[in-house]
């Protein structure tokens, strides 16, 4: 009996939720009783007429009849299903001291796949565990009161864990599956196997994070949560031992710096050693929400409603010209905009969502391409003094509080404060500002040109409803971190970068696998054999991003 995959197959709305073998049936002109087995392997949605939605299902089947020859439906495939990989390996020869510095999923992810080796890490957290963290968060929200070292960007389970928590990725790596089938394992919904666009929720991922994190402790890994990496201590271009923030020497043969895009302390570090590295683009702007019924409607026609439906998403691109782009970046459906500030005297915004995005808003980053030449300094760091200098502009129009200064979408488009806000979902409280005071003038020039191109892709962008709420800064890692062919800088051996602060992941997905391949590295480098779909690398240097 052999396995199949029938891909691209069109489902109306209202027939999604019938039975894998009747849909097959249909189909392929058939008997449900031959097929068995079915499994949805990915469902999407077709949505390019408005009046006439639908979805397309992946579907793999056992089958003895033979439905080569079966007519199908314009677009759908018939093929033998592919063979699936095992990640199972051996324990690696040797045992070498590895470190790892973040819990996000570049170390969290790492610290799996060294145990899956026999390699048993320890990890460096400078925020709290995840009780202690949500409860820090939470008092920023209401209060407005920052703990900067527990924030929406350090502490159990890194700065995804309070996002959209989508785990959808341009990369095309083997060990997205493999990423999927862990969340999966600890605790997320099934379902983001064969979603399109898989999706998380932040309340699910926290769960998520905290079980990972227990399986590993389990398996021998240990975890020093309140505990910065301040130093490394280095011998003829070796990196010996990495240096806590109370003075104590870890020695480590590996040292594995997964610390995410906002670990500043830890970059200026790394300048002082000399350790290679280049300023890296990025993008920065502000965040966008409507209703999310607005949205709905604007994406889903008159299906707009529909319960086989999600909250409508988005994706947004205005080039403005060969060096200048607008777009929309981390969209969040039936989410709420929240406050993510990690230093004392910034402010700054994000989108985030739980599993059931049921806030009754959409927003999304509205953001701009910010290029080196850009930055105003040839200093590697000089991306970073960037975003801090109007992370600061942000904090004084906000009245020196952790709110964040907001702007109606058609008052910023006349250049006329009104001091109206629309209704926003953000925490804690949003300022009538001027947005010219919170953003540099390149940046507020793309935006404006952007907004009426989207107006017309999505009726209604621009309407009264539309808030911008300032400032998106932390799109992605001002730096990139050198690394060469084994995955160590070529600075200092025996350092790892890894994952989004070192600038090769753009998102939850692409820094776990980055977390992985680093694991394989380090396993390779202990003796164990090359892992084969390792092969299959995304070229070094590409990231990853996901919407």
């Amino acid at each position: 009996m052999a396995r199949y995959l029938l891909s691209n197959l069109p489902v109306e709305l209202n027939a999604v939720a019938e039975p894998l073998e009747r849909l097959l049936a249909t189909a392929l002109g058939a008997k449900a009783s031959c097929f068995r087995d079915p499994v949805l392997e990915r469902r999407s949605l077709d949505a390019r007429h408005k009046g006439r939605l639908r979805f397309l299902l992946n579907v793999s089947f056992e089958s003895d009849p033979d439905f080569s020859a079966a007519p199908l439906a314009p677009g759908a495939k018939l093929e033998t299903a592919p063979a699936s990989v095992s990640f199972q390996v051996n324990a690696a020869p040797r045992r070498p001291k590895v470190v790892i510095v973040g819990t996000g999923p570049a170390g969290t992810f790492c610290a799996l796949r060294l145990l899956d080796y026999g390699i048993e890490p320890i990890l460096l957290e400078r925020g709290p565990e995840m009780g202690e963290r949500v409860q820090k968060v939470n008092a920023l929200w209401r209060e407005g009161t920052l703990d900067v070292d527990a924030n929406a960007q350090f502490g159990e389970g890194g700065a995804g864990t309070f996002s959209d928590g989508k785990l959808a990725t341009r990369t095309g790596h083997p060990a997205i599956r493999f990423v999927l089938e862990t969340f999966v394992r600890f605790g997320a919904d099934p379902k983001i196997l064969f979603l399109a666009k898989p999706h998380v929720g932040t309340d699910v991922i926290r769960g998520c994070s905290v079980r990972m994190r227990r399986e590993a402790q389990a398996r021998g890994a240990q975890y020093r949560f309140k505990t910065r990496l301040a130093d490394f201590r280095e011998e003829a271009g070796r990196v010996r031992a990495a240096i806590t923030s109370e003075g104590e020497e870890i020695p480590c043969d590996a040292l594995v710096l997964a610390p995410g895009h906002s670990a500043r302390d830890t970059f200026e570090m790394l300048v002082r050693h000399g350790v290679a590295l280049r300023p890296k683009p990025f993008a920065m702007g502000v965040r966008v929400e409507q209703p999310v019924d607005l949205i709905d409607r604007a994406q889903y026609g008159p299906s707009a409603g529909h319960p086989s439906l999600d909250p409508a998403d988005y994706r947004l691109v205005c080039n403005l010209n060969r060096d200048r782009a607008a777009y929309s970046f981390c969209m969040c459906p039936g989410g709420e905009v929240i406050q993510c500030s990690s230093e004392a005297g910034g402010v700054v915004v994000n989108g985030m969502s739980n599993a059931k995005r049921d806030s009754g808003y959409s927003n999304s980053g509205l953001v701009a391409k910010v290029n080196t030449a850009d930055f105003g300094a040839s200093d590697p760091l000089a991306g970073m003094h960037l975003q801090r200098r109007w992370e600061q502009a942000c904090f004084r129009a906000a009245g020196e509080r952790y709110g964040a200064p907001a702007m109606a979408v058609q008052d910023f488009l006349k250049g006329r404060p009104t001091g109206r806000l629309p209704r926003t979902s953000f925490r804690p409280f949003a300022v009538p500002a001027d947005l010219e005071t919170c953003l540099p003038d390149f940046v507020l020039a793309q935006l404006r040109a952007a907004l009426p191109e989207f107006d017309r892709k999505l009726h209604g962008f621009t309407s009264v409803e539309a808030i911008l709420l300032a400032i998106e800064s932390r799109t992605s890692s001002p730096i990139q971190l050198m690394r060469g062919e084994n995955g160590q800088s070529p600075s200092h051996a025996g350092l790892y970068p890894c994952g989004e602060g070192a600038g090769f992941a753009g998102g939850i997905t692409s820094a776990a696998v980055d977390g992985i391949r680093v694991a394989e590295w380090i396993a390779q480098g202990a003796g164990a054999p090359v892992f084969e779909p390792f092969e299959k690398r995304v070229k070094s240097g590409d990231v990853g991003t996901e919407y």
